[in-house]
């Protein structure tokens, strides 16, 4: 993913791992429980190292060659890749408040917003992100190959195939597990009555009262 729109993307898989889980914190537990500590450990060891990724081995693709590549600090390169990762905890917090207050359009617009955005720049810049060169063969109009036969496509596949895999792991995670082999207790019934129609008939015609049972 282009490095400038990564922390959008990672903003809304944290909405996403916030309405799969349907998380919501106690006030004994906090912000920082176990929930919160996994998305961290998701942004930190998948979402992040696959932004890292692109802007360490496709610098110039990654900032959609408007900028040589080589000419970026490495010190921004690392603090937009630390965005990215935040990005995804904050999207997680901030979505697991609005299930808290119970407001599922609060949700959508959180999601809805930052991918709106994305899809809009991808569509914009789609002369751009879908060739594969370097910034000298972009700015000057040799070189370039398709991304869906070049090796970036396949890179850009498979990195984004380990962040779906990671934030559905991530997710399934986050939902209370059921405990199998458990059966609802079986309701205990109270012996039937039998009814002695005779007794009672008898009773009735001798104006005696009914016994109790």
């Amino acid at each position: 993913m282009p490095l400038p729109l990564a922390p959008l993307v990672g903003f809304v898989v944290g909405v996403f791992l916030a309405w799969r889980s349907r998380a919501e914190s106690s006030p004994e537990e906090g912000v920082w429980n176990s929930q919160t500590q996994a998305v961290t450990l998701y942004a930190a060891l998948v979402f992040a190292p696959v932004a890292g990724y692109f802007a360490t081995f496709a610098p110039d693709w990654s900032f959609a060659y408007f900028i040589d590549g080589r000419s970026v600090p490495s010190a921004m390169t690392l603090a937009l890749v630390f965005v990215s990762a935040s990005a995804v905890v904050g999207g997680f917090i901030t979505s697991r408040r609005a299930l808290e207050r119970h407001a599922p359009t609060e949700l959508a617009w959180l999601a809805g917003c930052p991918l709106a955005l994305v899809v809009i720049a991808l569509a914009a810049l789609h002369n751009r992100v879908g060739v594969e060169a370097t910034y000298e063969q972009f700015v000057g109009d040799f070189g370039r190959e398709p991304i869906f036969t070049s090796r970036l496509g396949f890179a850009i596949a498979w990195m984004d195939a380990i962040v779906i895999a990671g934030a559905g792991f991530t997710a399934r995670w986050l939902v209370p597990p059921s405990q199998p082999g458990q059966t609802p207790p079986v309701p205990i019934l109270s012996p039937p009555v039998i009814l002695n129609t005779e007794d009672e008939r008898a009773n009735r015609l001798l104006g005696r009262p009914k016994a109790p049972r």
